[in-house]
């Protein structure tokens, strides 16, 4: 479903949207396809959509009724089971019930961060807004995957790449670069931060050899950014292990590489270079400096309900 379809309610879970989190407890039934109810989007599991009967649809038998008790489980391909149950449904507007999401769905810190310009939200945005409609964005773990699912505006069914809660750095250029494999003629955006970057800077050596058309954009804040965020949070701001002290020149790495690098200045000011970077052809690296202090909202505490989300500072 398109970003800005009126049935579109952004993501759930840690740092999902308010609505998304607010309607899912509202909810009397649950279809889940092909999930696996990890904690970074149900919360507490005891709390989340308590009241809800659910119907869990999976090929891996072993997921159904795991981590959450299913109502009714389906173990199956989800659009071979989807082709048998939609005929079967009869056809209801609920008004009552986009009325009611309707009320939740007031504008939270996030929709007014992808408004600023100068937010790596807006900038996010902006990237979306002006990469091919076509393109397919990857992200690696982070702050930046968190505001890549929050602003990027999806339009195209499997053009957003990310692994989930898994929590895998190291993984935005490899994924990206096998997007490109297969999608020779689209431009492929890898949203990455300089944590996860270091993870897998070898890998410039293979995008390089195989000219693949790979825009990486660097949100380079010098932390480990959801690590700092949650011991300032939730540890006193004791802040350890999570700053970079040292910090290398990626520029200069990527141009070892033989990769084209543009700077797009502190928090994405100049325009100019993210517009040029996206139209080079071939694998390029733009680096976005941003501000370290700067937190992921909404967020729920490690061990609450999803409805306990903090909003704001």
């Amino acid at each position: 479903m398109a970003y800005d379809d009126p049935l579109f309610l952004g993501m759930l879970g840690m740092h999902g949207t308010p609505v998304a989190n607010l309607a899912m407890a509202r909810a009397d039934l649950i279809i889940a396809l092909g999930i696996r109810f990890d904690d970074r989007a149900t919360g507490k599991m005891e709390a989340f959509c308590a009241d809800a009967a659910v119907i869990h649809v999976d090929v891996d038998e072993s997921e159904i009724g795991k981590i959450r008790n299913a109502s009714l489980g389906v173990c199956g391909d989800a659009a071979t089971v989807l082709a048998k149950i939609l005929p079967r449904m009869d056809t209801f507007t609920r008004e009552g019930w986009h009325g009611e999401i309707g009320s939740l769905n007031a504008p939270a810190p996030a929709a007014v961060e992808i408004k600023n310009p100068s937010h790596p939200s807006g900038i996010i945005r902006y990237i979306g807004n002006r990469a091919p409609e076509n393109a397919i964005v990857a992200t690696d773990v982070g702050q930046h995957q968190m505001w890549t699912a929050q602003a990027y505006p999806v339009r195209h069914p499997r053009s957003l790449l990310m692994s989930g809660g898994l929590g895998t750095m190291g993984f935005g250029v490899p994924v990206a670069m096998g997007a490109a494999f297969a999608n020779p003629h689209k431009k492929i955006v890898c949203i990455t931060g300089d944590g996860s970057f270091l993870m897998n800077l070898q890998e410039l050596a293979t995008l390089a050899e195989h000219e693949l058309n790979v825009t990486i954009v660097l949100m380079d804040n010098g932390y480990l950014g959801l690590v700092r965020q949650q011991q300032e949070m939730f540890y006193s701001n004791h802040v350890f292990a999570s700053k970079f002290t040292r910090s290398p020149d990626f520029s200069a790495i990527a141009h070892g590489f033989g990769i084209r690098t543009w700077d797009a200045g502190i928090n994405g000011s100049n325009r100019s270079a993210i517009d040029e970077a996206l139209a080079f052809q071939g694998p390029s690296l733009v680096v976005v400096p941003i501000d370290g202090t700067t937190n992921v909202y909404p967020m729920v505490p490690p061990g609450a309900s999803n409805l306990e989300m903090i909003q704001e500072a």
